[in-house]
């Protein structure tokens, strides 16, 4: 019995073909897969590289944020300092008064409403609304309106209504209501700030030291990728 031998054409092109299958098997699961991973790894060295960056400046403007808000905390001392006390109400009463008097306006009736201290004040600050009810002509209450709002004090003016009585003249007297808003200090409603407690089971971390460790995990990441 004669063996057949294969033509060395045919060894040559199933050799040929094994080699392609070979090359497609490794070149599927081998080199594309390391190819995706190393792309994996070149974008979390950017995020990390950017992630830095920001750390690296918002440490920059922590000095300058520093003096803003020691700024904000002087202005806000000096507007709590610059309001009347509660106990000083009679005073402020009797200075608007006064100021309506010397431009020639009556009043004939002053409400005071006791407000409630809002969330978006300072603490101890207590908005309290004043209805003042007028009486004067036209120059007259507005002279009493200018005076009211260049009072030395923390006043806004939130509504004027006027009546009109039948005209006998030119200027005739008219009758009105003045709503404004006084802000007094209340240091029994004040609470010294307190600083927020650091969570429990994390420990604290600033921007440097999140900038340092990703700065470690950056040269990391691109020993690997190598």
């Amino acid at each position: 019995m004669t063996k057949t031998r294969l033509d060395p054409k045919y060894i040559f092109f199933l050799a040929l073909a094994l080699s392609f299958l070979v090359l497609g098997l490794w070149y599927t699961f081998r080199y594309q897969a390391r190819q995706q991973e190393i792309a994996t790894l070149k974008t979390d060295i950017e995020a990390a590289e950017l992630k830095v960056s920001q750390y690296r400046q918002a440490e920059a403007r922590l000095p300058a944020l520093r003096e803003e808000v020691a700024g904000l905390r002087q202005e806000r001392a000096e507007f709590v300092a610059a309001l009347p006390q509660n106990n000083e109400m009679a005073q402020l009463l009797g200075e608007m008064r006064g100021n309506a008097q010397a431009s020639g306006t009556q009043i004939r009736g002053v409400n005071v409403a006791g407000g409630p201290a809002t969330a978006d004040l300072p603490g101890g600050v207590r908005p309290i609304p004043i209805s003042m009810t007028l009486a004067g002509t036209y120059g007259e209450v507005f002279r009493t309106l200018r005076a009211m709002e260049t009072m030395n004090r923390f006043t806004t003016i939130d509504q004027l209504t006027l009546q009109s009585p039948e005209a006998t003249s030119f200027n005739p007297e008219l009758g009105g209501t003045l709503n404004m808003t006084v802000y007094t200090f209340d240091p029994s409603l004040a609470a010294p700030p307190t600083a927020p407690a650091p969570a429990t089971g994390a420990p604290a971390t600033d921007a440097s030291g999140a900038a340092a460790s990703d700065a470690a995990t950056a040269p990391a990441a691109q020993g690997a990728a190598q």
